[in-house]
C-alpha cells in the first residue's frame, strides 16, 4: 500500500549569465520543444542491463541502473545533500523499485509476450523495465531545486523509482488491458496512484488511450485512497505519446510509471540526449561526440546581438520539427518484433526534407540515424536494446 506525498516543486531560477540565455531560449522555443510539465523518469543513462525472468519464466523484465555516476557533472563545492544521505535515499527508493517489480511483474505477467512470439491483443506487453535514481544524480537534481533535507528531496522529486510497460503491438485496446489491470491493483489496495498525465500528438488519433480508461483507473485509486487524482491531457508538438502515472510507496516516495509502444520508447531513448543537450541539462561525458555535432543548435548569451544567433534558432526550429516528424514516424510503425540485431531506422532528413518540401539546413551528422550509431556505440551494445 502506498501513501500521500505533496506533487509540486518549486525551483529557484540560477542569475548566471549562461543560464539566463537558456531561459531566454526556453521562452521562445519551450512549447515546441519541453514534452514535459515536469522532470520524469529518464532511462538514457544506464548500465548494460541484464534481463530478469518475469513471472512467466520469460526474459521480458529488465533492470536497468542509473550511471549517474559517470554522467553528472556536479561540483563537490556545489551546496546540495550530503553523498551519505543522497545514497541512503538512493537505497529507500531501490527498495521501492524491487516492490514495485514484483508487483506488476506478479499482475501483467500474464500480458506479456511469451518467448519471441510477436506481441498480439492478448500479449501486448513487449517488455517492462525498472529503474532506480542513482545517488550522483539526486545530488545534482537536489542542487537545482535548492533541496538540503531528505524529506526536501523525497518531497519534491517524482523520478526517484521508474517504471515503463512497453506496448509491443498497435491493435486497438491493448493499452487498455494494461490499465485494466492497474486499475484493480488500485482498487485492491497494492497501488496508489496520485496523478495520471495522457501524453498526446497533435494528430490525436495516435494516442494510445482514450479519456475513459483514464478515468476509470483515476477513479479506482480514488476510492481506495479518498484523494483526488488528476488527470491531464498533454498536447505535445513534438509527437511524444505516452501515459504517465505517478505512484506514492510507503516510505513517502514518488514514482513514476510510463506506458508506451515499443519503436516511441527506443526514439524516446535516443531523443532524450539531444533534448537535454537543447536545454543545458548535463548528459554521460560517453556521448560526448553527440554533443560536439549538436553543438550548432545550443543557444549561446549573446545570441541576441550575434550574427550567428538567428542560424542557431533556425537550426533549433528545424531539428524540434525533424523530431515530431520522426516521433509520427515512430507511431506509424507496424509494431512488430524485429529480427535478432537488426538495426532500428528511424526517419531520415532526407525524408523529412522530402516532406516538409524545402531545403533543410540540418548536416547530414545530425540524422537520427546516425546519433543512434553514436549513442549505441557509447552504450557498448549493438542495436537498440529494445531490438534483442
Amino acid at each position: 500500500m502506498l501513501t500521500i506525498q505533496k506533487l509540486f516543486n518549486v525551483i529557484t531560477p540560477s542569475k548566471s549569465p549562461i543560464k539566463q540565455a537558456t531561459r531566454a531560449f526556453r521562452a521562445a522555443d519551450a512549447p515546441k520543444l519541453n514534452t514535459l510539465e515536469r522532470d520524469c523518469v529518464s532511462f538514457t543513462s544506464r548500465a548494460k542491463s541484464s534481463h530478469a525472468k518475469d513471472v512467466s519464466g520469460s526474459e521480458q523484465t529488465q533492470d536497468v541502473k542509473d550511471r549517474s555516476v559517470e554522467s553528472k557533472t556536479l561540483s563537490d563545492k556545489e551546496p546540495t545533500i550530503t553523498h551519505g544521505l543522497a545514497q541512503d535515499i538512493s537505497s529507500l527508493a531501490e527498495n521501492d523499485t524491487r516492490e514495485l517489480k514484483f508487483l506488476l511483474g506478479k499482475n501483467l505477467g500474464g500480458l506479456q509476450r511469451r518467448n519471441d512470439e510477436p506481441c498480439d491483443l492478448e500479449h501486448p506487453i513487449y517488455r517492462m523495465e525498472f529503474r532506480t535514481k542513482g545517488s550522483v544524480s539526486i545530488r545534482e537534481k537536489a542542487s537545482q531545486k535548492h533541496l538540503a533535507t531528505k524529506g526536501g528531496v523525497i518531497e519534491n522529486l517524482h523520478d526517484l523509482v521508474g517504471a515503463r510497460i512497453i506496448l509491443g503491438t498497435s491493435a486497438k485496446g491493448a493499452a487498455d488491458k494494461v490499465l485494466d489491470v492497474i486499475a484493480e491493483c488500485a482498487k485492491s489496495g497494492k497501488l496508489k496512484i496520485v496523478e495520471i498525465e495522457n501524453h498526446i500528438p497533435p494528430e490525436t488519433k495516435y494516442q494510445y488511450v482514450g479519456s475513459a480508461g483514464l478515468k476509470k483507473l483515476a477513479q479506482a485509486s480514488t476510492e481506495r485512497y479518498s484523494v483526488f487524482v488528476p488527470q491531464k491531457v498533454v498536447k505535445n508538438a513534438t509527437g511524444y505519446t505516452a501515459i504517465h502515472m505517478l505512484v506514492e510507496f510507503n516510505d513517502g516516495i514518488t514514482g513514476e510509471i510510463q506506458i508506451l509502444g515499443k519503436d516511441v520508447a527506443l526514439f524516446k531513448e535516443l531523443e532524450d540526449i539531444p533534448y537535454k543537450i537543447l536545454r543545458g541539462k548535463s548528459v554521460a561525458p560517453k556521448y560526448h561526440e553527440i554533443v560536439k555535432i549538436l553543438e550548432p543548435l545550443v543557444p549561446k548569451e549573446d545570441d541576441a546581438i550575434s550574427p550567428d544567433g538567428a542560424k542557431r534558432s533556425r537550426l533549433r526550429k528545424e531539428f524540434i520539427e525533424y523530431t515530431t516528424a520522426a516521433y509520427k514516424h515512430e507511431r506509424e510503425k507496424d509494431a512488430a518484433p524485429l529480427k535478432a540485431n537488426q538495426e532500428s531506422e528511424f526517419l531520415t532528413i532526407a525524408e523529412f526534407a522530402a516532406s516538409r518540401r524545402s531545403k533543410t539546413h540540418l548536416t547530414s551528422d545530425m540524422d537520427f540515424n546516425n546519433l543512434f550509431k553514436l549513442k549505441t556505440k557509447a552504450d557498448g551494445v549493438i542495436g537498440g536494446y529494445l531490438n534483442k
